[in-house]
C-alpha cells in the first residue's frame, strides 16, 4: 500500500515515515496542499494522511479538492491534527469526505489500526460500488467559515495572551536589566569584558575610576595597556590559556593607570561563553590593593612599635634594678673614700688614692643616675614650664656646645605651649640630641629645633606608638648630617648600644632621652636615611593649667645641732 503523507512540519513527517515505513508502506511526503495535489496529477495512492493547519491550501480545502476529483475521489483520507481538534472540527472533516479525525498525538498503533481500517473500508466501497453521499457545497462552505472564524477568534484569544505575557516578560526583563546595571555600576571593583583575542568590548564606571579612561578610549583596545609590563601582560595570557570553563583564576598583578602610576591589584578572571556554549571572551574582576596594602604595612609598623616598646620596657625595669643594686654599692664606695679623704693628709699617697676612688665612684654614680632616668625611676621635680621659654633659655648653651661649624636654628610656637615637666630633664633630652647631631656632621651643617602643637584624633594617635587622642607639643630636632641606617634606627633607644665605640660614649644618651620623655608621659621618635639626616620627634602632653612659680631653695646651710638619726637599710655595708 502506497500512503501519501502531507504535513508542513519536517518533524511530522519524519515520525510518519519511520512509523509508516517501518510496517512495510510505502510512504511519500509533500510539505502542503498544493504540493500534494500536484503529486496527485501523475502519481496514484492508496490513502492520504494530512495536517489540517497548512500554509498555501489547509487540509479542509485538499480534502475538498481531491473529492471532486472523479479520478481520487475514492481515495481515503485521514486527518491527523494538533490545531483543529473540537467535536465542530470533525463534523466539518466528516463533511468535506475525510475517513477518520485523530488528533495528535496518538498512541503509533491506534495510527496504523486506523489506517487499517480506513483502507480496507475504502476497498469494500470500491467492490460494493457504493457510492458516498455528497455534502452541499453551501453547507461546508457554511461549516468551513464558521470554523474558520472561531479557529482566527481563537488565534486572535491566544495571540493576545501571547502579547500580554510577551509583555510582562519584557517587562520582568527591563526590571531585571536595569537591577542588573545598577549591580554592574554600584560595583567598586572594575569589571573589564574582551573578547578571545583580549580585545576590550565592555567595563563598568569602577573602571574607569580605578584606571583614568573615558568613556570610550578603550574600546577595541588590548588590555596590555592596563598592565605595567610585558610581562604581567604574558602571564596573565598564560593563565588564561590554562583556564578552564567552569574554573576561575586569581592573580596578584602591576597594574598601570592611564597617567603613567602603577598600582598592585587582584584579578580574578572567568569564561564567558554563549547559549550554545562557545567561548566568546573573558569577564576580568580588578581590586585595588593599594588601601589593603597600606593598611597592612601600617599595622606591620604599629606592631613592631609595640613589640619595641615591650623591649624598651623590659630593659627599663632590667635597668633600674640594675642601678638600684649599683647605687647602694656606690654609697659603700663613696662615704668609705669621703672618711679616708678627710683622715689622710691632702699631699700623702693615701689622700691621693683616696680621691681617685672618690672620682671614680662620682662618675659611676652619673650613670646610675642615666640608667634610673631611662627606667623612669628618677625623682623629677615637675612643674609647669612653657616650651619655648625653656629651649629659649637653653639655646645659647646648645650653640656653644655644637661648636661654631654648625649652625643653630630654633623656630618657637607663635603661643606659648604649658607643659608638666621638669625642666633640668628637658634641657638633658636637649643636650643629649644635639651632642649625637654634632656627632653626625663632623664637617658641619644645620642643626634646627621646632617647636608646635599638634592634635591628635583617634585615627591619628594610632600612628605614634603609647600616645592617646590629645593635644601635644611636638619637639622636632633636625639634622642634615650622615643619617642612620634602617637597621641601626631600631636600636637606638637601648641603652650601653653605640655606633662610636666604647671609648667614645656610653650609648646612655638616647637611652636617657627616652626614659625622660616617657616619665614625662610622652613619646619619642626618629626618622632618617643614610646621607639625608635625621630628625628626633619629641611629644609631650600639653597642659592647660598657669604656671605657678616655685619658691627657691635658700641657698644659706641650716645651723648645725646635735641630733640623733636612726638609718634602716638591709645593705649592711651602707
Amino acid at each position: 500500500m502506497k500512503i501519501l503523507v502531507v504535513d508542513d512540519r519536517e518533524d511530522n513527517l519524519y515520525f510518519l515515515q519511520a512509523l509508516l515505513g517501518g510496517s512495510g508502506y510505502a510512504v511519500h511526503c509533500c510539505l502542503n496542499g498544493e504540493e500534494a495535489l500536484s503529486y496527485l496529477e501523475y502519481e496514484n495512492v492508496d490513502l492520504i494522511i494530512s495536517d489540517i493547519l497548512m500554509p498555501v491550501i489547509d487540509g479542509f480545502q485538499l480534502c475538498r479538492k481531491i473529492k471532486a476529483d472523479e479520478r481520487t475521489a475514492i481515495i481515503p483520507l485521514i486527518f491527523y491534527t494538533a490545531t483543529y481538534t473540537g467535536p465542530q472540527d470533525e463534523e466539518l472533516a466528516m463533511k468535506v469526505g475525510a475517513s477518520r479525525f485523530i488528533v495528535k498525538p496518538c498512541e503509533p498503533s491506534v495510527l496504523l489500526r486506523e489506517v487499517e481500517t480506513a483502507y480496507a473500508e475504502a476497498c469494500q466501497r470500491k467492490a460494493s460500488a457504493v457510492v458516498p453521499i455528497k455534502t452541499s457545497e453551501e453547507e461546508v462552505f457554511k461549516l468551513y467559515s464558521e470554523r474558520l472564524v472561531r479557529k482566527l477568534e481563537q488565534k486572535m484569544l491566544e495571540l493576545e495572551k501571547e502579547v500580554t505575557a510577551r509583555e510582562e516578560t519584557e517587562k520582568i526583563l527591563a526590571s531585571s536589566e536595569k537591577r542588573y546595571r545598577q549591580l554592574y555600576n554600584s560595583i567598586r571593583d572594575a569589571i573589564l569584558v574582551t573578547d578571545t583575542s583580549r580585545q576590550i568590548t565592555g567595563w563598568n564606571p569602577a573602571f574607569e575610576a580605578m584606571f583614568g579612561y573615558a568613556t570610550g578610549e578603550v574600546l577595541g583596545r588590548t588590555t596590555r595597556i592596563i598592565y605595567d609590563s610585558d610581562e604581567d601582560f604574558e602571564q596573565m595570557g598564560e593563565v588564561l590559556a590554562g583556564l578552564s570553563d567552569t574554573q576561575s583564576s586569581l592573580q596578584r598583578r602591576n597594574f598601570k593607570r592611564q597617567d603613567g602610576s602603577v598600582f598592585i591589584g587582584e584579578t580574578s578572571v572567568f569564561c564567558l561563553h554563549s547559549d550554545e556554549d562557545v567561548l566568546l571572551g573573558y569577564i576580568c574582576l580588578i581590586r585595588d590593593l593599594t588601601e589593603r596594602i597600606n593598611a597592612e604595612n601600617q599595622n606591620k609598623a604599629l606592631e613592631e612599635q609595640l613589640n619595641h616598646s615591650r623591649k624598651m620596657e623590659s630593659l627599663g625595669l632590667l635597668a633600674g634594678g640594675i642601678a638600684h643594686d649599683f647605687n647602694n654599692l656606690l654609697s659603700v664606695i663613696l662615704g668609705y673614700s669621703e672618711i679616708m679623704i678627710s683622715r689622710n693628709h691632702s699631699e700623702s699617697k693615701g689622700h691621693d688614692f683616696a680621691n681617685e676612688i672618690y672620682q671614680a665612684g662620682l662618675r659611676a654614680r652619673g650613670l646610675t643616675r642615666q640608667l634610673l632616668a631611662f627606667s623612669r625611676k628618677q625623682v623629677l621635680e615637675m612643674r609647669h614650664v612653657d616650651v619655648n621659654s625653656v629651649v629659649e633659655a637653653f639655646k645659647s648653651l646648645l650653640a656653644r656646645m655644637i661648636g661654631e661649624d654648625i649652625k643653630l636654628e630654633v623656630k618657637l610656637s607663635e603661643k606659648p605651649l604649658p607643659v608638666i615637666a621638669d625642666t633640668g630633664q628637658l634641657e638633658q633630652v636637649l643636650m643629649n640630641l644635639a651632642v649625637n647631631a654634632r656627632e653626625a656632621m663632623p664637617q658641619g651643617g644645620v642643626l634646627s629645633i621646632e617647636i608646635s602643637q599638634i592634635d591628635f584624633d583617634a585615627v591619628c594617635a594610632r600612628q605614634v606608638s603609647d600616645l592617646a587622642a590629645g593635644s601635644y607639643v611636638l619637639l622636632a630636632v633636625r639634622d642634615n648630617g650622615t643619617g642612620i641606617d634602617k637597621q641601626t634606627l631600631t636600636h637606638i633607644f637601648e641603652p650601653f648600644f653605640t655606633t662610636k665605640g666604647r671609648e667614645n660614649g656610653t650609648g646612655l644618651g638616647l637611652a636617657t632621652s627616652y626614659g625622660i620623655v616617657k616619665q614625662h608621659g610622652g613619646s619619642i621618635w626618629a626618622y632618617s636615611d643614610v646621607g639625608v639626616g635625621t630628625i628626633f620627634h619629641v611629644y609631650l602632653p600639653l597642659s592647660n593649667e598657669i604656671d605657678v612659680p616655685v619658691a627657691e631653695a635658700s641657698a644659706e646651710l641650716p645651723p648645725a645641732f646635735a641630733a640623733t638619726v636612726m638609718v634602716v637599710e638591709d645593705d649592711k655595708a651602707v
